[in-house]
């Protein structure tokens, strides 16, 4: 009986197990993740502005594997060390044989050499960093209203959320929240001042660099709708705990950061002896491989996945993780079967981005363009389709 193990079940290592899960029964399959829970991490933003639920955003792994297949063993460890030599996967608590190997450990935001950043920012890339900053946001927003006694609040003198980096993920929290911070105070009653304390600061000429100037327009104008302060091609030089300094030498009130410029791979793969790209994600080749070891597949985030045929770089998003996994598992069962491997790549199909509330900006296809309440359905037909199709796996 061959033995394969999984590390990781993002959405890479969850589409993997689901597309070999009818293979006989010739095939273990081991699947190590250090959470109990599936992360939607997409939809983390709407958690933190309260438009979905926990319960909505996790999905429990022990049910869920158990529910895909009998084959499937999910194992709650952490991965600490892979011996690519003698095929053993090294665990905080065991060290397992594998014939092969799939590598889906997802991402973590990459922080670089700024001053101050590592220590007094926080990403959301995590559920207990995401629930953290929720917490504070929420408690910083009673303090404000125990404060003042009365409306209209005065934001000249409230707690500021700088926002560092101006892609998807910063443009997406900078809406919800600005979004949800003007229906709390509507619904409980008070008036806002047009002085918001919402700051999303990017280096690059404009948010959204290098996307669509669709996209671009749509998310300028909604953020500055909903009152956020935009300020691009300045890069942050410091940071301190209430304060953000810009490289002209403009300071910022800060009473929270998030920061969002980016990923790099798991530290797993940091230190793993392979070939990796500067973002440590792992070089494969058009099957996915890593180079020089055909036992052992990357999908996800933490791979550079190309298009080989284009020779593009594809974005690390759901949709082309859960398209490597798929892919993969064909790999697997080719290999198992003895039968040759097909080359497949991931197709970028699209983005949608949530700009706060019932509002949304997308491309489907470089083609199609929608924005407004259509996007945002849309978007969440997307999500609610994903998520189903987990729960009735259960």
């Amino acid at each position: 009986m061959k033995r394969v193990i999984v590390c990781g079940l993002g959405y890479a290592g969850l589409s993997f197990l689901r597309s070999i899960k009818d293979i006989s029964s010739d095939l273990e399959i081991i699947a190590i993740d250090q959470n109990p829970f599936h992360y939607l991490q997409p939809e983390v933003y709407e958690y933190i502005a309260h438009e979905k639920l926990l319960s909505e955003i996790i999905v429990d792994l022990f049910s869920l594997t158990y529910g895909l297949s009998k084959n499937i063993q999910f194992l709650k460890d952490k991965v600490i060390d892979i011996d690519f030599d003698k095929n053993f996967v090294v665990t905080e608590n065991a060290e397992l044989k594998y014939d092969y190997l799939i590598l889906s450990l997802g991402s973590r935001t990459f922080f670089p050499p700024i001053e101050g950043l590592r220590e007094y920012s926080s990403g959301v890339k995590t559920l207990d960093r995401a629930m953290k900053f929720k917490q504070f946001f929420e408690k910083s927003i009673l303090r404000k209203i125990k404060d003042e006694g009365i409306c209209p609040i005065n934001f000249k003198d409230s707690f500021n959320i700088v926002i560092g980096g101006g892609g998807l993920a910063g443009v997406e929290i900078a809406a919800e929240m600005a979004y949800f911070q003007r229906k709390l105070f509507s619904q409980v009653g008070c008036k806002l001042s047009s002085n918001m304390d919402i700051v999303l600061v990017e280096a690059l000429p404009s948010i959204l660099y290098g996307l669509d100037d669709f996209l671009i327009e749509t998310a300028e104008k909604r953020l500055k709708e909903l009152g956020v302060n935009i300020i691009t091609g300045k890069k942050i030089t410091k940071v301190s705990p209430k304060e953000v300094v810009l490289e002209t030498g403009d300071s910022l009130k800060s009473d929270f950061l998030i920061w969002t410029g980016g990923i790099v791979a798991s530290s797993v793969l940091q230190k793993l002896n392979i070939p990796k790209n500067k973002k440590h994600q792992a070089i494969v080749d058009e099957y996915f491989r890593v180079k020089e070891i055909d036992n052992v597949f990357a999908i996800g985030d933490c791979a550079e996945i190309k298009n080989f045929e284009t020779g593009k770089v594809l974005p690390a998003t759901a949709q082309i993780a859960i398209q490597s996994g798929k892919i993969v598992a064909s790999h697997i069962k080719n290999l198992i079967l003895d039968k040759p491997l097909k080359k497949e790549f991931p197709e970028f199909k699209g983005i949608l981005t949530a700009l706060g509330g019932k509002y949304a900006a997308g491309i489907i296809k470089d083609k199609i363009k929608i924005k407004g309440l259509p996007a945002y359905y849309l978007k969440q037909t997307v999500f609610k389709l994903y998520r189903y199709s987990l729960k009735r796996e259960i």
